[in-house]
């Protein structure tokens, strides 16, 4: 009876002083995580979701790493999820290598097995030339890989020279590298340090290599949502998420008709800060700042006189949160990310320009565009170039808001038009003083009266209006103001 009760005993020891050995008794569920393209924003979708869907299950999570990095603010929110998964335990199966933020994603895990041939390190962030990104970034990046290592209890200095080439390590941590010299881990060498807890070929074998007895192993596959957030947050379609939205904010403030185009620039902005918002990337005074923005530009196409100073302050606010919702989190601002924000912008902008340009050249005289007008305000008139005699000298009144662009009145014909840098409000008695293009340059008339003098110069015929009829509007559903 003692002899069985010691047996019990040493083993209930033996078991408790290797924890692999107790739980590879028991079957587990594996959860296998692929980090096996470029860490971008759609793989943080993924990734979250797949840890979610492990915790439920209670499920062991191993993450399958073969990528040389991405970006690294989308490695930091992996990183996170890893750290904070509330699972029995995190393998990270390198196979082939996991560089750069793939190394941080690594480190994030409680176990690490490695294959042969494999690689881990080389954090540095760089330009695509090969030059190292600022000091801030790299700091930040230090620290971040220095604090992943620390909580799985790995040397940190080791995870800060995979960062910074000038610390350097001595024979002291078991390897030794020169200064100047970065450091990248080969299975051999990151076993040596303790940074790999061993070396296996496939994920089964990873895992008995720590221990799990893996009763049943799920691939975590992409799901359709995740692959909607990568396209979304790809730089082209992002580009054309924007531009599609600023040539629809353009068309609504330009013809002050709300319809179907106008809805499709809001889905079109839901979308882009719909895809950014998604992967937590995207901060959210982003969108407080666009926001802001576009309400300032409503203001001042509107009736309040703020003399220029919300179209500024909106055109900023808008500039800003689109910037910052391409760029992320600027402490992992890299100098690449920096490029692709621009260039992503530039393309947008251009788009815009041309769409702009489209829409006042064309849109007037469109058949297409009619079923997106608003045809109860809708008169046979239109926006057309006119010879400079017949309009220079001629007086109207302004029809719109001029800020300082807008549209006036001369007689029944209707021309795009521009003051000098003064505003005026509608109804405002002006005098075409010159042309510029097709664009007609006014000042407000000296009595200040609101007197439309037709084609051949005679006064205007007074109209008469129904309590019940409808004011007259351009072929955009601009509202033209009665006269009497």
């Amino acid at each position: 009876m003692k002899t069985f009760i010691l047996f019990l005993f040493s083993a209930m020891a033996l078991a408790m002083a290797n924890p692999a050995m107790s739980q590879q008794s028991a079957n587990q569920k594996v959860h296998v995580i692929s980090i096996s393209t470029e860490v971008d924003l759609g793989m943080v979708s993924y990734v979250e979701r797949a840890v979610a869907e492990a915790e439920k299950e209670h499920a062991v999570i191993l993450l399958h790493v073969n990528t040389f990095g991405g970006r690294l603010d989308a490695a930091t929110k992996i990183r996170d999820a890893i750290l904070n998964a509330k699972v029995p335990m995190t393998i990270a199966f390198v196979d082939k290598r996991a560089i750069s933020a793939g190394a941080l994603i690594t480190l994030a895990a409680q176990k690490i097995v490695m294959s042969s041939g494999s690689t881990m390190g080389a954090a540095t962030p760089i330009y695509e030339s090969g030059e190292k990104a600022s000091e801030k970034v790299n700091s930040y990046m230090r620290a971040e890989m220095r604090s992943t290592a620390e909580r799985n209890h790995r040397n940190p200095r080791i995870a800060e020279a995979m960062v910074d080439e000038s610390l350097g390590l001595d024979s002291s941590f078991k390897i030794s590298i020169a200064q100047g010299k970065l450091l990248t881990l080969t299975e051999e060498d990151a076993i040596k340090v303790g940074y790999a807890d061993a070396k296996a070929e496939t994920v089964q074998a990873a895992l008995q290599a720590v221990g799990i007895n893996a009763g049943e192993i799920v691939n975590s596959e992409e799901g359709f949502g995740d692959k909607i957030i990568r396209f979304l947050t790809s730089g082209l379609v992002s580009s054309l998420l924007i531009m599609i939205g600023m040539a629809g904010v353009f068309y609504t403030i330009k013809t002050g008709h709300f319809g179907a185009i106008t809805i499709a620039a809001i889905a079109a902005f839901v979308l882009f800060f719909g895809g950014q918002y998604v992967t937590s990337v995207a901060p959210l005074i982003a969108i407080v700042l666009f926001l802001a923005g576009v309400m300032l530009l409503l203001i001042e196409i509107s009736p309040v006189p703020t003399y220029g100073l919300a179209g500024v302050l909106g055109i900023v606010g808008v500039a800003f949160g689109l910037f910052l919702a391409l760029a992320g989190d600027l402490r992992t601002l890299t100098p690449d990310r920096m490029t692709q924000t621009f260039v992503t912008l530039a393309i947008a902008l251009t788009g815009v320009i041309v769409l702009g340009y489209v829409i006042i050249k064309y849109a007037p005289k469109s058949t297409w565009l009619k079923k997106f007008r608003n045809e109860a305000t809708t008169a046979d008139t239109g926006f057309y170039a006119v010879e400079e005699a017949q309009v220079i000298g001629k007086s109207g009144i302004a029809q719109t808001m001029l800020r300082p662009a807008g549209i006036v009145l001369l007689g029944d014909r209707k021309l795009d038009a521009v003051t000098s840098g003064e505003f005026l409000a509608p109804g405002t008695a002006v005098t075409v003083i010159r042309m510029s293009g097709n664009r007609a340059v006014v000042q407000a008339t000296d009595d200040g009266t609101a007197k439309a003098i037709a084609h051949d110069g005679t006064a205007p015929r007074a109209e008469t209006h129904d309590s019940d009829e409808r004011e007259r509007g351009d072929s955009f559903g601009g509202r033209i103001a009665r006269t009497t």
